[in-house]
Formats: structure tokens, sequence, C-alpha cells
């Protein structure tokens, strides 16, 4: 695997590594790509638009054949940089955009096998907990990913009785995350499953001027959203501080009077979008965020 590949233009830092079914991988960075990917706190699989320009003939056939996975890591050298997307590609798609410039584009979804594939055929026994059920759902499922966070404010109440399951996994999922007031998502190759009630446990990151960020932020009715440089330290989850003066507030509603904006200038990051041009301007960041102990959303449609 060669290494990093170090874009000229204001810095930046990128790595495309697509890989087949057994994770033999392919570094494609020293050509031009571009990248949209939208992420949010919902069982919706993130979902990414990567675009590679000129490939090989041979390079392009290997990835149309035998591409599984893709991962993309992005950033600035000597600052913020690290992996903004890991997933399944879906679709691989031939272009042209004119005489001389081929593409490839590979659609694909964080967790996609699992999500759309994932089947449980399990028995639990009796006194098993929702912690319990969630670890060996996970373990016991086709297509099986890691189990990341839980929620520390999940019900203690035991099963009364044995209960055997057998379907796709992410209904099971779904069903204990709307009786528990919970949302599950996938990040990362990753099973999360977070309440709105859940205390930050990592480091909250300081956005200003001087730290990316873009402008003002603007309220909105599910709290602010913001533009800052492209900054793999933002992700779904993640704890952000950005100071009222820099938040444009929303316009008074004539019914309800104005909003105010909660959460001491801690927000919750509930939604995000990363878009980039390794050979042009784009290279952003772009969150929704939620007061500290803002609801989360709940549910999600498949791609498929």
């Amino acid at each position: 695997m060669s290494d990093f590949h170090d874009n000229v233009l204001f810095g930046r830092k990128y790595r495309v590594i697509v890989s087949d079914i057994n994770g033999i991988g392919m570094d494609i960075s020293a050509l031009r790509c571009t990248f949209h990917i939208e992420k949010s706190l919902s069982e919706t699989p993130n979902y990414s638009e990567i675009v590679l320009y000129n490939l090989s003939a041979q390079t392009e056939n290997s990835i149309i054949k035998e591409g599984a996975k893709i991962i993309l890591e992005a950033g600035y050298q000597n600052q913020q940089y690290g992996l903004i997307f890991s997933g399944d590609i879906v679709q691989p798609l031939r272009g042209k955009e004119d005489n001389t410039t081929y593409t490839l584009t590979l659609i694909s979804q964080d967790g996609d096998l699992f999500y759309n594939k994932g089947i449980i055929n399990a028995s639990f026994r009796a006194g098993q907990t929702t912690r319990d059920i969630l670890e060996n759902m996970t373990k016991q499922s086709s297509n099986a990913l890691e189990l990341g966070q839980i929620s520390e404010n999940l019900s203690q109440t035991a099963l009364p009785r044995g209960k055997a399951l057998f379907g796709l996994t992410r209904d099971y999922f779904r069903q204990i995350a709307k009786s528990e007031q919970a949302a599950f998502y996938i990040n990362h190759n990753k099973i999360e499953f977070v309440k709105a009630m859940d205390l930050p446990t990592n480091e909250v990151i300081k956005l200003n001027s001087k730290s990316g960020l873009i402008g003002m932020s603007e309220q909105t009715e599910e709290g602010i959203q913001a533009t800052c440089l492209l900054n793999p330290l933002l992700d779904l989850n993640k704890m952000v501080s950005i100071d009222f003066s820099s938040i444009q507030r929303q316009k008074v509603d004539k019914e309800n009077g104005v909003k105010n904006i909660e959460g001491f200038g801690i927000f919750k990051i509930i939604k995000l979008t990363h878009k980039g041009d390794t050979r042009g301007d784009e290279w952003y960041t772009e969150f929704t965020a939620v007061a500290q102990t803002g609801a989360v959303p709940v549910t999600g449609n498949c791609m498929r």
C-alpha cells in the first residue's frame, strides 16, 4: 500500500482505498476524486458518492468487478486528518464529462450488507437484558458489524421468558430502539445505540473563525446549521462549541415569538455532510446540531 497522497492545494491531505471482499486494498489516491458524504443519527445508512477521474482501463475494470468496500480519509497536513467514510460499494457507474475526462462514480453505504441482508436466527434465554440482547444479536447476525457505543440509560428489565428471533436484524434493532425511545445508526461499520439523555463521552470541539468555521451559523427549527473547513473530528453524536455571537438567530414567529437557542453554546451533531474535490475548491463540512440533550431521529428508510 502506498504512502499517503499529499495534495498541494491548501495543504490538503487524503487517501482513497478500494478493497475486494477479502480485504485486499488498492490505493488510488494519486488520481483526482470528488466526494459527497451524507450522515445522520438515523437508521438510514450513511451514504457517499465518490467520483474517481481518469482511471486506467485495467484499474476501472478491476474496481467494477471486484470492488466491495471503500475507505476515504481526508483533512489537512499537520492538522486534523482521519477517516470520514467507510462503506460497502452498492453501485459503480461509468461516466464521461468530456472527450478526455472519464469518471467512475462509486455509490456506497455504510453497513449496507448488514442493513439490507443481515439475518438473525437465534434464541435468547430468560433473564437477558436489553444490552445483552443487543450484544448477542450483533454477534449472531449474518453480515455482522461491530457494536459501538451502547447507551448507559437502557431499561434494566429482563426477559421474563425465552424468545426466538428470525428475520432482518435491523427490524429487531428498530423495535428495541422504539421501545427504548432511542436511536440506532451505523457509523464506520459500527452499530451505535444512543438516547437523547446520554451525556457526551468525547471532547467538545470548539469552532470559531480561527479553527475553520465559515461565516455565521444559522438557527433552525432543529437547532443550528454551520459550515467549516473539512474536519474529520466532526462526526455524528460529537459535541461542538460555538459562541452565540457567531449564530444568526431565526426570524421571529408571529405566533410563538422568538425561539431561544439552548445548550449554553454546546451542541450535539445529528446530521453531517462532507464535500470535497481533491483538485478543486470544495473542502467543507456542513452539519446540523441540537442542544446537548436534544432529540435525535429514530426512524429512517433504506436506499433499496
